[in-house]
């Protein structure tokens, strides 16, 4: 619990100290949530489902949770590619895959919100309370994750100043590409 806490409260420590298994629990549940969790609660919600659908929902969430650890393993290389080649970078590809993770929380809660509101849409619709409260959710959890990738990029990669700024910025342009391939797979919530 402490070392959870410690990656929610003080993130830039919590790289420091490389808490794997906070970071792959982090990683593991957010793909459950869109590859498992979501479709489950889809399934349930609808009142009409048939026996073999359930067999071609089995097939999609085995490849929607495959495909979401090949998109988490794609944005490390990423990452250390772009600050190793392009930034000087000398962390090595392992340290990013153990420790990317520590800033899902911010992305599981996206997750979450994304299968309540997707799959029980009718209560948010037409519904301009709910409307401003899930977007300022969306909106903080987006900030919330760049500070966190700021802060990744500076503790984990080890850059500074204009090289830190230009990481961001190409490792941004990656993400957006990501992100897009992410929801043409099936993954409603992006891995990365």
């Amino acid at each position: 619990m402490k070392s959870f806490l410690e990656a929610l409260n003080r993130p830039a420590e919590a790289f420091r100290n490389k808490n794997r298994a906070v970071a792959w629990l982090l990683v593991v549940f957010t793909i459950l949530v869109n590859g498992v969790f979501e479709p489950l609660l889809a399934w349930f919600a609808n009142s009409r489902h048939t026996a073999p659908r359930i067999y071609l929902m089995l097939h999609l969430m085995l490849r929607t949770t495959l495909l979401g650890f090949a998109s988490y393993l794609a944005i490390c290389v990423v990452f250390w590619a772009v600050c190793k080649y392009l930034f000087g970078g000398e962390t090595p590809l392992k340290t990013y895959i153990q420790t990317w993770g520590l800033t899902f929380f911010p992305t599981l809660l996206c997750s979450i919100a994304v299968a309540f509101s997707e799959t029980f849409f009718t209560v948010f619709w037409n519904n301009s309370t709910w409307g401003m409260f899930l977007s300022i959710v969306f909106v903080g959890i987006l900030v919330w994750k760049a500070i966190l990738y700021v802060i990744f990029l500076r503790e984990v990669a080890g850059l500074k100043g204009g090289r830190m700024f230009g990481a961001f910025v190409v490792i941004g342009v990656i993400i957006i590409a990501l992100a897009l391939f992410d929801g043409y797979v099936g993954l409603k919530t992006p891995v990365i």
